[in-house]
């Protein structure tokens, strides 16, 4: 959301993030040059009150809400004379749930709903979040400047790793938590060593499981081939270093480190969650696996560490492909045609909150 309000705001719409006053995102949005307003504060009937002044003082023609509490506020602030379509914005599948009431009457009280992936959209229409016009799909994208910077440094990040230059290097990127399915990643890693003894192993992100996580990399059948590099700024840099990029989660929705693996033009090996494989291209531009299945993601693993021509070949067809669909300048026209399905055509200037 930060780099759709920087893009937009640089394609001259007007864009204002709101946010609670000691929300770290909010920080980071103000550290990308977004405006924000960090009001959003107090009991929920002080905090629906304030998201509809905003909304009536910009002026705003979209206001994208951010999981179901920010979207019920805002269709509130519409009730008060905010003249705003709201859409809901969910990362992930199991968001809402038919059954509960309270997210039904919200499905029916925003305009429209968006998703990053067209398998999260099938997921909910089959959950009764219909009609299918009203759901949008709006892929991510990536910054491909960084990326290419990172690649031009690769041999001295690998230095700083500790690496030899042949030497094999697996990756992942992301919170540390349940979701992200260290553990397998973990079992597949006890796997690959016995018979690739010399990889090296990096885990990059922070997150509430860091300790059990640390615990699970210090387990003895590992034998110290795990290195935790904890929250760091330099993950394109990490990325490319890498010769092979994991994504093990067990629940995801178009994974941003399985974009950003492919365009550091790394091989990478996913587990099959919701629009994995509308990013990689199986065989082509990356490899898919079961979620779970630890032996399966190993076998990949084991596979790509006896055939660096194919890395090469699969990262370079993962690189064309973000190259092609997944940049952060055609996210952000995918962006403004469905703002324009939503509310007509959105000019330079208009506001987005």
């Amino acid at each position: 959301m930060i780099d759709a309000a920087v893009g937009l705001a640089t394609r001259g719409h007007a864009t204002v993030v709101l946010g609670r006053p000691d929300a770290a995102w909010l920080g980071a949005a103000r550290r990308a040059g977004v405006r924000v307003c960090g009001d959003i504060h107090g009991t929920w009937a002080q905090r629906v009150l304030r998201v509809g002044r905003v909304m009536r003082a910009e002026r705003a023609d979209i206001v994208i809400a951010k999981a179901k509490k920010a979207a019920r506020m805002a269709a509130f602030g519409r009730v008060t004379g905010a003249r705003a379509r709201v859409v809901l914005f969910l990362g992930a599948t199991h968001e809402m749930t038919a059954s509960r009431w309270l997210d039904r009457f919200t499905w029916r009280h925003v305009d429209a709903g968006m998703v990053v992936a067209h398998g999260a959209a099938r997921w909910y229409g089959d959950e009764g979040f219909g009609p299918a016009s009203k759901m949008h799909v709006l892929w991510k994208g990536v910054d491909l400047a960084g990326f290419d910077a990172a690649c031009g440094d690769r041999a001295a990040t690998r230095r700083a790793l500790g690496l030899a230059p042949d030497a094999l290097a697996v990756g992942t990127v992301g919170r540390l938590a349940w979701q992200k399915g260290l553990d397998t990643f973990f079992d597949a890693v006890r796997r690959v060593r016995a018979q690739v003894p010399p990889a090296r192993f990096f885990v990059v992100g922070g997150g509430r499981d860091a300790p059990s996580v640390a615990a699970a990399a210090a387990a003895p059948e590992l034998g110290g081939s795990v290195t935790l590099l904890g929250q760091r700024d330099d993950a394109p840099a990490l990325l490319a270093a890498m010769d092979v990029v994991v994504q093990s989660s067990r629940r995801e929705a178009m994974a941003q480190t399985t974009l950003e693996g492919m365009a550091a033009g790394r091989a990478v090996v996913s587990t099959a969650t919701c629009g994995a494989d509308e990013a990689i291209e199986d065989g082509v531009s990356g490899l898919l696996v079961p979620v779970g299945d630890a032996e399966a993601l190993a076998e990949r693993i084991i596979l790509l560490a006896a055939d660096p021509a194919r890395r090469a070949v699969l990262g370079r067809a993962a690189r064309r492909r973000i190259e092609t669909e997944f940049t952060r300048g055609r996210m952000l026209e995918r962006c403004e045609a469905i703002f324009g399905a939503i509310a007509g055509p959105i000019h330079a200037g208009a506001p987005v909150i």
